[in-house]
């Protein structure tokens, strides 16, 4: 389940790492048009897995990359994807994941509006012409993501809304994942 009222950050991303995760589960028709994939920056203690977490499995594309993508072994569904270097403070939960059957209104109004386009440069067709916001290149989109992540921790932490974090074992301070994520990157090129 997800909190309605969580806020966040909705957020297009094309880099190659989101889409490589995507065909390694076979989902690439989950791309936009331009290769982008959705997702929102989530507090994790708006999300609660109330079933089904026997069956959730966790991926890197690189051994000393930081970022952690989540899936469901069972059907392949991307969940979204974590910072392990980072305590744990949030979830970039795929739009997939949040709502695969819900009504597009009821989808957008919790969404809310795109706040991010990431790596644009990496898209996979020209993004120049897309707008609100416009597509941040590589060397820029760092800066907008930290804004965001930053302005949501710390409305987080005063909602008492950073914890528990559902992909983290619940007491461990030194961020222990609930799985160990196994490194894909061979599998896929």
């Amino acid at each position: 389940t997800l909190a309605s009222g969580g806020g966040g950050s909705y957020m297009v991303c094309y880099c190659t790492c989101c889409q490589d995760m995507h065909t390694f589960l076979g989902k690439e028709n989950l791309m936009d048009a331009e290769g982008g994939l959705h997702f929102r920056m989530t507090a994790p203690g708006d999300v609660k897995f109330t079933k089904g977490v026997s069956k959730i499995k966790s991926m890197k594309l690189a051994e000393k990359t930081g970022t952690v993508r989540w899936y469901t072994d069972c059907c392949k569904s991307p969940i979204g994807c974590t910072v392990s270097e980072l305590p744990p403070t949030m979830i970039d939960l795929s739009r997939s994941f949040i709502a695969q059957k819900a009504d597009p209104d009821l989808l957008s109004r919790f969404l809310g509006k795109i706040s991010m386009r990431l790596f644009a440069d990496s898209s996979k067709k020209d993004t120049s012409a897309l707008a609100n916001p416009r597509p941040s290149s590589r060397s820029f989109w760092l800066f907008h993501y930290m804004y965001h992540m930053i302005s949501n921790y710390v409305k987080w932490w005063w909602r008492g809304t950073l914890l528990p974090h559902p992909l983290y074992v619940e007491g461990n301070t030194k961020g222990k994942l609930i799985c160990e994520p196994v490194v894909v990157k061979a599998k896929i090129a």
